[in-house]
Order: C-alpha cells, then sequence, then structure tokens
C-alpha cells in the first residue's frame, strides 16, 4: 500500500508548485511565394508581387499573429517573462534566409507589440510600438541547427543507400507513369524517375497555387494531386529516417538532420538549471523541414503530422518547469498554423509515458541515440560501413 501511494505522489509531484523557468520555440516561416515553378506553369514569377521564395504579406501577418499568441500566454496570462525587452532574457535565431529572417522579426514584433520605453519615443516618424530586436544566424552551408540541408556528405550517403533498397525501387517503379505524366505536362525535361525530387518544382508552384487558390491547369486533378503528394510525403518520411519499405527506423540520419537541434534544446535547459544563463526565452526561425526534423527525434513526426509537413507559422514550444522539490520537467506544445490554439504533443514523445509532463531525466535518456555531438566529424565520415 505504502509503495502504491509513494508511485502516485511521484506522478502527481509536477503539479503541485509548479514553476516555469524556460520556454524555448521553434516555428516554421509565414506564407511565401513559390521557390520555382515549372516551365509551363501559367503563373510565372512575374505574376507574383514579391519574386521566388519570399515571405508574403500574409505570412507577415501569421507570424505578427504567432507572436501575439505567445505573447498572451507567457506574458498575460501565465506571468513568465517581462513585456518589455531586455537583452538577457531573450535570444533569436534563424536561418540564412529571407523568409525565415523576416518572419523571425514580424513574430517579435507582435511579441513585444506592448513593449515600452523600448524605442525611441516622440518621434513621429518611428513605426508604431516597433522595438528592434536583434537576430542572430550563420551562413546555411554550416548551419547544422537549424538547416537539415546543410553540407553533411554522410547523409548524403544515407540517401543513397536508402534508395538504393529494392522495396522502394518497386515503389518508385510503381509511380513512374504519374511521374512521366507529370514531366511532359509540365515541360520538365527529366527521365530519371528514381525519386520525386525531378519534379520537385512542380510541387512548389502547384501547392501554393492551390494555397491562394488560383484556377489551375485541367490535366491537375484532385486525383493526381492526391496520388502525388501521397507519393512524395511517403518518400520524404523515409527519406528522413522513417520506418518504411521493409527497413527499420534510421537512427543515424534522424540525427544528422535533427539532433543538433535536440542537443541544443537540452543544452539549453541545462544552463538555465545550473545558473549560467539569463536567458529565459529562445527563438528559432526555421523551415517546415527542421520542424518534421525535431519531430522525429522525438519519434512523434507522424502522431503530430500523419504524412504531412508543418503548416505555414507552425510552431514547436519546450517547456521547462520545476517543481517545488526542485524536479526539472518538460511540456512540449504544438501550435499548427496561425488560427490555430496551443496543443498539448508531449504525450506523443515516445519515452516519456504517454503523459502531458515528462521528466526531463526520462527526456535525456529518451534522446540520448538522437543527440547530434561533434556534428562535423559525423557529417564528414563517408568511410566508416552502415550498419
Amino acid at each position: 500500500m505504502f509503495q502504491f501511494i509513494f508511485y502516485v505522489l511521484i506522478l502527481i509531484l509536477p503539479v503541485i508548485g509548479e514553476k516555469l523557468i524556460l520556454v524555448q520555440t521553434i516555428f516554421r516561416h509565414g506564407d511565401r511565394t513559390p521557390s520555382t515553378t515549372y516551365p509551363n506553369d501559367p503563373y510565372q514569377e512575374s505574376f507574383w508581387k514579391e519574386s521566388w521564395g519570399q515571405l508574403t504579406t500574409k505570412g507577415m501577418t501569421q507570424h505578427f499573429e504567432q507572436g501575439i499568441k505567445i505573447r498572451d500566454r507567457y506574458i498575460y496570462d501565465h506571468p513568465f517573462i517581462s513585456g518589455e525587452y531586455r537583452d538577457y532574457n531573450v535570444y533569436v535565431r534563424s536561418t540564412d534566409v529571407n523568409r525565415t529572417l523576416m518572419s523571425a522579426y514580424s513574430h517579435i514584433a507582435g511579441f513585444y507589440e506592448n513593449s515600452n520605453n523600448t524605442y525611441p519615443l516622440g518621434n513621429g516618424h518611428w513605426p508604431t510600438r516597433w522595438t528592434p530586436v536583434p537576430v542572430h544566424t550563420v551562413e546555411r552551408d554550416d548551419d547544422h541547427l537549424l538547416n537539415t540541408g546543410a553540407h553533411c556528405p554522410r547523409r548524403d550517403a544515407i540517401h543513397e543507400l536508402l534508395k538504393s533498397n529494392s522495396a522502394f525501387k518497386a515503389f518508385m517503379s510503381q509511380q513512374e507513369p504519374l511521374l512521366r505524366t507529370i514531366s511532359q505536362k509540365t515541360g520538365i525535361n527529366t527521365n530519371d524517375f528514381n525519386t520525386f525530387s525531378h519534379v520537385e518544382e512542380f510541387y512548389s508552384g502547384t501547392k501554393i497555387e492551390k494555397d491562394n487558390n488560383l484556377k489551375l491547369p485541367a490535366w491537375i486533378t484532385d486525383s493526381l494531386w492526391e496520388q502525388f503528394i501521397n507519393g512524395k510525403f511517403r518518400q520524404d518520411d523515409y527519406l528522413s529516417g522513417n520506418a518504411d519499405f521493409g527497413w527499420p527506423e534510421n537512427v543515424e540520419l534522424i540525427t544528422l538532420k535533427g539532433g543538433v537541434l535536440l542537443k541544443t534544446l537540452i543544452d539549453n535547459m541545462d544552463l538555465v538549471l545550473a545558473g549560467r544563463t539569463k536567458k529565459k526565452f529562445f527563438m528559432y526561425s526555421a523551415h517546415d523541414t527542421t520542424l518534421s526534423a525535431l519531430l522525429r527525434t522525438l519519434q512523434a513526426k507522424h502522431e503530430v503530422l500523419g504524412i504531412y509537413s508543418p503548416d505555414y507559422a507552425a510552431t514547436i514550444i519546450l517547456e521547462l518547469w520545476e517543481a517545488d522539490n526542485k524536479i526539472p520537467f518538460i511540456r512540449v506544445r504544438y501550435i499548427p498554423n496561425a488560427a490555430s490554439q496551443i496543443q498539448h504533443i508531449t504525450k506523443f514523445i515516445k519515452g516519456c509515458g504517454g503523459g502531458d509532463d515528462c521528466f526531463l531525466t526520462d527526456f535525456k535518456k529518451r534522446s540520448e541515440k538522437f543527440l547530434g555531438t561533434h556534428i562535423h566529424h559525423l557529417c564528414g565520415d563517408t568511410k566508416r560501413l552502415f550498419d
């Protein structure tokens, strides 16, 4: 009986006198123009107000609204951080891409919309209530924190290994009639149908055109589009480490794509717990692939997203709490897009017990195999044989 009571007490400890001590958010950029499109697309670059791959005014609004939503939770509803910008409290990092940098600035504009005495007063030319906040970045090829496509020969070698799987080859053979039709209709000159990558510009253009309710060519039927995205997303999941086509989850590939971010998030928690930083809020502005990669390190991608990718302005929130007995635990939340409310997703993290709280010790233990330690060494090791 005593053992049972002790066990129940352990389970409920996190909700007794709990204290929030760190928040980290990772978000996808907002709405954008296509990065490119196919030769026969009626909507070429000149059609769009912004050039290829740029954040739209809609995307700016999405992140301004997300910033307000995050502000309301952590400044007003659950007072955690000051509403006045202080450099020692907040750190913002982005990939070195226009749309993610602009999303970060838009997000911060909403978050610190009501910050006082942090911008020039009495200057009629200064933007209303705008506080400039620094956003840090590094060169894309070396950004293993947020760019899943950073320079990594080992990752590329694993991709080639995965594509050699006979079951995957058979799957792609089944897709060839579809891909050949798309190639012919779009004007994409390719006879290489071993992956969907050679018709990527068809996806890039059409997805955003559908998002903007533009009239599509008659040959792009609902059934063709559904067949295409189902095949493409299944391939993308597999080539990102998902177990499929008779092969198990590829822990190494998941680590190479998302392990540095996972390690950094844990390192930040350790710094706060050790009293070695005054930072209370970390914000990371990145891409759909970044969020998907992080969810794969949590082994929760399928439960949160299914086969699909994160929407514009989707946000993962990692909260670090401390019970009154000083035992730290985490809660992970998710905002699917700017129109959605905050959701609990801790229960989907494998190795965290299926509840809304996860002890930090348990989170660290389940995360060990995915930590991207010494990433440059891991990425450069192309001679080591595969398991």
